[in-house]
């Protein structure tokens, strides 16, 4: 059975964002999933956490009955480390400029005990949104593609920045796609996680190079399917 992608989506956005990247491997004959993290949801008090997003990854990866590489981006790389641990179908595990945290570790200590300045808190005191996504998640995207995708930003849960990473892979294969020129997730840090990493590709991409630099993402996901699907 040829691997499939699943690919898991960064804080406050949707499955959509991945729609120009799994086009791509749909040209490539590769099959693709894409989550909805619970915890990106338009309404800030439904947006749930960490353990709840971890149910959906790990959902979507028994779904496919074979094996998987499993590809995030930003935020998204907390849960799916987390269901990695424990999903033996996971062949490879690919970073898109994510994190890739310690276990036991959360985003909120990652970041100093505070979001982002810049960031919206909801009303309720439930959820936070990117106040200035054009220039810090989507630099270096087409401009059209840009307002779609920040048309379409939800609200992102707390919960997803308190709760800490349960358990991290110890035998998984990794990538890690280093965004050179990203404002978010500072290129020195993806340097230190990549350097775990068994393969490295680096674009000179802003925090979302999947939009960015879509063939080049989809190239290197259409190895790690080459190299799972030699070891079936």
């Amino acid at each position: 059975m040829n691997p499939t992608v699943v690919l898991v989506h960064g804080a406050m956005h949707t499955p959509w964002i991945f729609d120009p990247l799994r086009e791509r491997l749909t040209a490539r004959g590769i099959a693709s999933r894409a989550v909805q993290l619970p915890s990106s949801d338009p309404d800030s008090a439904a947006a749930q956490g960490l353990t709840e997003d971890v149910d959906v990854v790990r959902a979507e990866i028994a779904a496919v009955g074979g094996p998987v590489v499993l590809a995030a981006h930003s935020y998204g790389g907390v849960p799916a480390t987390w269901a990695a641990a424990e999903a033996g179908q996971v062949a490879e595990l690919v970073y898109l400029a994510a994190f890739a945290l310690e276990a036991g570790t959360s985003m909120m200590e990652w970041m100093g005990g505070d979001f982002p300045p810049t960031w919206i808190h909801s009303p309720d005191g439930l959820a936070v949104k990117a106040g200035d996504a054009e220039e810090s998640i989507f630099s270096g995207v087409d401009p059209a593609l840009t307002a779609q995708a920040v048309e379409r930003l939800n609200w992102q849960g707390t919960r997803a920045f308190t709760e800490k990473l349960g358990a991290a892979p110890t035998g998984v294969p990794m990538s890690y796609v280093v965004a050179t020129e990203d404002p978010a997730l500072p290129p020195a840090v993806q340097e230190e996680w990549a350097a775990r990493a068994a393969h490295v590709l680096r674009v000179p991409s802003g925090h979302s190079p999947h939009l960015s630099h879509t063939d080049d993402v989809a190239g290197l996901l259409a190895e790690a399917v080459a190299r799972a699907a030699a070891q079936e």
